[in-house]
């Protein structure tokens, strides 16, 4: 009878720290439970046993199988500190010594893993005193219960409905948890992805999704076409992509990042934060960057931003499901793209930030709207015209050099020289120090007749860029045109020797040597 009302007590305790204090059960067998809270400091796992033993190489024995399985708790929970409690709920102490396997263990080198074993006996005062200890270390409120004396057909009934008890409220919280994740269907998503293949396919039938004029034909961020009031870009170059790299990596991240916020935040509010979240993106690349560029990168970052939303309102369920793998991926594409020159990482950023402030506006479906999200609207309305204006006064966007020698490069193709001209003299007169920017100014210049400055300009190309043979050929040109035929040979020669087989340096070498 005494082991059966023991047994009653295990579970009143089990019941009183899931239904009472909490905690979440992780595991839950006939005698043997895991609970965990994160309510506390550090995240807190209590690992409960029914256990009779004789001996204290008994209970050292299973003390050992807790240890392994808190160290894979910890990888499993993505947590930098856990504590744990392994408690035995015994009817009486070993009979040998065992005072110092009560001693609180630090299962890993730096000590962000500890565990602490207590009994709690049948004898009054010394459960008494083991429940004030626990529940003075763990800031609960478990209560002194006693040992019932009932027959034992009611005591077993008894735990049988407490037992029932746990698991309701286990299930119940999975379940509520669980719907937190499957309030909408991907319907959007997989929506997006059709429009951003079908976009691709038809780049690739008019000219080619990395062809610069195709791209920005068909709606790309061209920060000068935006300046004249094309703002329709801003949007329209989320459906682009500039390669089949660009465009799998997107689509896949899209249907993975797209799916799991429109789940959580359902379509109406995914729709909202995928297009706030790809125009601050863009907004954000038109205010930093001077690049022609494609992509729903920046919508796609604002999903990050959605889940770390998500994360500021559930943050223990943030980090006890997605919320390492979340940061550690965010981490990385950030980092990469400030590797990477040619990745837009304002776009990347801004679209973050767009994604996280959409998310605070429109909320998480089945919360209470709060008075902040009037608040986050006015921010995200501020944030957008902000970075709008403040595109059209920064004069030092990065990639503006490399813009100036696309343009001029397209319009001397065209045929253009005259603008060709204008466009990288201006690019030359703000600072762009390039050898290239000089090659293809003296090159327009070289064609409208302005031979005296085409050549100032070829001999700055090739102070920066000695073994240019494109240079000392195009001088020996400039020299032959202002009459300087041994300043023409000498270039000619330095030519065919930078690059030897050139049929045409060697053509006209040849004709200076007549």
């Amino acid at each position: 009878m005494n082991v059966m009302r023991h047994d009653l007590y295990f579970w009143q305790v089990v019941h009183h720290l899931v239904v009472e204090e909490g905690y979440r059960v992780l595991d839950m067998e006939q005698s043997e439970v895991w609970l965990e809270s994160d309510a506390l400091k550090d995240r807190t796992v209590i690992r409960i046993k029914r256990i009779d033993v004789d001996w204290g190489n008994q209970l050292r024995a299973d003390f050992e199988q807790v240890r392994k399985k808190m160290l894979w708790l910890k990888r499993q929970l993505g947590v930098r500190r856990l504590r744990g409690e392994a408690i035995y709920v015994t009817m009486y102490p070993p009979v040998d010594d065992w005072s110092s396997f009560e001693a609180e263990e630090k299962l890993d080198r730096n000590g962000n893993v500890t565990l602490r074993p207590t009994l709690i006996v049948a004898e009054e005062s010394e459960r008494k005193a083991t429940i004030a200890a626990v529940n003075e270390r763990l800031s609960i409120h478990l209560p002194h219960v006693a040992l019932l004396d009932e027959d034992g057909y009611q005591m077993e009934q008894m735990a049988r409905y407490l037992r029932q008890q746990i698991r309701h409220t286990a299930n119940a919280t999975q379940q509520k948890e669980r719907r937190l994740f499957q309030y909408g269907k991907p319907y959007a998503t997989y929506g997006l992805l059709v429009v951003i293949a079908f976009m691709y396919v038809l780049l690739e039938m008019n000219g080619g999704s990395t062809d610069m004029p195709t791209l920005i034909e068909f709606g790309a961020k061209y920060n000068p076409a935006i300046a004249d009031g094309e703002w329709w870009r801003l949007l329209s170059s989320m459906f682009l992509h500039i390669g089949i790299l660009h465009f799998m990596m997107n689509s896949l991240a899209l249907f993975y990042l797209g799916g799991t916020v429109e789940r959580i935040y359902g379509t109406s509010r995914f729709f909202i934060i995928y297009f706030i979240a790809g125009l601050t993106g863009s907004i954000a690349s038109f205010a930093l960057n001077a690049h022609v560029s494609a992509g729903a990168s920046g919508a796609i970052f604002g999903c990050f931003g959605a889940l770390l939303y998500f994360g500021t309102v559930h943050k223990k369920l943030f980090f006890r499901t997605m919320g390492s793998s979340v940061l550690l991926i965010l981490v990385f594409n950030l980092a990469f793209g400030f590797i990477i020159p040619m990745i837009d990482n304002g776009a990347h950023i801004g679209g973050l930030i767009g994604g996280f402030l959409a998310s605070a506006v429109v909320h998480l479906p089945n919360h209470r709207p709060r008075l902040r999200q009037l608040g986050f609207l006015l921010l995200t309305v501020l944030a957008l015209i902000g970075s709008f204006a403040f595109g059209f006064v920064n004069e030092h966007k990065a990639g503006a050099d490399l813009l100036a020698l696309q343009n001029a490069q397209d319009l001397i193709e065209a045929e253009d020289i005259e603008a060709a001209y204008e466009v990288i003299l201006e690019s030359v007169e703000q600072g762009n120090e390039r050898a290239e920017a000089y090659f293809l100014l003296s090159y327009t210049e070289a064609v409208l007749g302005k031979y005296e400055e085409a050549e100032e300009h070829l001999q700055k190309t090739i102070d920066l860029e000695p073994k240019m043979h494109e240079a000392h050929y195009n001088l020996a040109l400039v020299y032959d045109e202002l009459d300087e035929r041994q300043k023409a040979l000498e270039s000619a020669q330095e030519a065919v020797r930078l690059d030897p087989g050139n049929e045409k340096y060697d053509t006209f070498l040849r004709s200076l040597e007549e």
